[in-house]
């Protein structure tokens, strides 16, 4: 909810009304402040005036996909700014989004943080938009990361839908892996795993392998830091 509230993906919604459902499933993910590969957003933010830029591809094993491109900016202290712009290749639709985090306590390398989210999202040529507001938790351990979501979703249709997200994430070395699982009323829950590498200062590349309702899903992307 990796606001990243980031689950999902354009192809990962049950069928519905596809002028909403391409943006409802980019709000579960929506995916501009938590790291990749990850789903379930964590409870941090850049440096001020640091952030990144993420690029990545996504979808079910098989079909073609969904493209994201999704820059983040931490103007001020505890509160990043991010954007996402998304083109469904099998549905030929385009979501913009934009949404906002803010950290309820200074960042604790060892211990527990909290932040809100915030973001809108609109698909091109259909009327209204999606809002998406979240509660996110991190807690930092000396053997890794639990991140917890709990988020709702205000679809064009002007009712709401509750999402989750659980996710525990491990370093190893420049590698870390993760495990998490993520979902929103009315539709199957998804399990992902992944992993991203650090193989330079400031760039990254990742990727992910997930199963929802016996569909395989893909993903895989780098990321620029600044």
């Amino acid at each position: 909810m990796r606001n990243h509230l980031t689950p999902g993906g354009l192809a990962r919604l049950p069928s519905r009304a596809r002028q909403w459902g391409t943006a409802a499933a980019l709000a579960i993910v929506l995916p501009a402040e938590a790291g990749r590969p990850l789903s379930v957003d964590d409870a941090g933010v850049a440096e001020q005036a640091g952030g990144q830029l993420e690029a990545w591809w996504e979808g079910g094993r098989g079909t073609k996909g969904s493209a994201y491109l999704a820059p983040a900016y931490s103007p001020w202290q505890g509160v990043e700014l991010g954007a996402v712009l998304a083109r469904d290749f099998e549905g030929h639709a385009t979501v913009q989004g934009l949404q906002a985090k803010w950290l309820w306590n200074a960042s604790q390398e060892q211990g527990c943080n909290a932040a809100s989210t915030g973001g809108l999202l609109h698909t091109r040529h259909a009327p209204g938009n999606t809002l998406a507001l979240g509660l996110v938790g991190t807690c930092n351990t000396a053997w890794g990361a639990l991140h917890a979501n709990l988020g709702a979703l205000r679809l064009p249709a002007r009712h709401w839908i509750p999402a989750w997200g659980f996710a525990v994430e491990r370093a190893l070395g420049p590698i870390t892996v993760h495990a998490e699982a993520f979902g929103q009323r009315g539709s199957a829950p998804t399990f992902q795993t992944g992993a991203r590498w650090e193989w330079a200062p400031q760039w990254q590349i990742d990727g992910s392998l997930g199963r929802q309702q016996g569909r395989t899903l893909l993903s895989m992307g780098i990321q620029r830091g600044f």
